[in-house]
C-alpha cells in the first residue's frame, strides 16, 4: 500500500434529473504528474457507473460524476465508495475514498470522506 496520490472534495451537488451531478475537486498529492484514468461509485444505494476520464493532473481538475441515490431524507448512506484509477509512471492505482453519505430533509446528498486507500492494480495476483 502507498500514500494516495490524489485527494477529493466536494465542490457541488446539484439535482439533474433523478440522478445526482457531484463535482469533485481533485487534487494532485504527489510530486509528479498523475494521469485520472476513470472513476465510479460502486455501492447499491450510491451509484455511478464507471466513467472514462483520460485526464492529466498537474494541480487540481473539477471531475463530474452522476450519481443515483437510492435512500430517504435524513438516511445515512454508509461504506459508500468514489474508486479513481490513477495512472502514476507505468503504474496504475486504485484510489478508494470511502464515505458516509447524509440524505438531507430535501434528498441532497452529502457526502462526507471516511478513509482514504491505495493499491496497485492487480496487487491481489499470486
Amino acid at each position: 500500500m502507498s500514500d494516495p496520490m490524489i485527494a477529493i472534495g466536494m465542490q457541488e451537488v446539484a439535482r439533474a434529473g433523478t440522478e445526482w451531478r457531484l463535482r469533485w475537486q481533485v487534487t494532485n498529492t504527489s510530486s509528479d504528474p498523475v494521469r485520472l484514468v476513470s472513476v465510479q461509485a460502486p455501492h447499491g444505494k450510491f451509484r455511478a457507473e464507471p466513467m472514462a476520464l483520460n485526464k492529466m493532473l498537474v494541480e487540481t481538475a473539477a471531475v463530474e460524476q452522476m450519481v443515483r441515490v437510492d435512500a430517504a431524507p435524513g438516511e445515512d448512506i454508509e461504506n459508500a465508495f468514489v474508486i479513481f484509477l490513477v495512472g502514476s509512471g507505468d503504474q496504475t492505482w486504485r484510489v478508494l475514498f470511502r464515505l458516509r453519505v447524509h440524505i438531507s430533509d430535501d434528498g441532497t446528498p452529502a457526502p462526507v470522506i471516511e478513509a482514504i486507500t491505495a493499491h496497485p492494480v492487480g496487487f491481489t495476483e499470486a
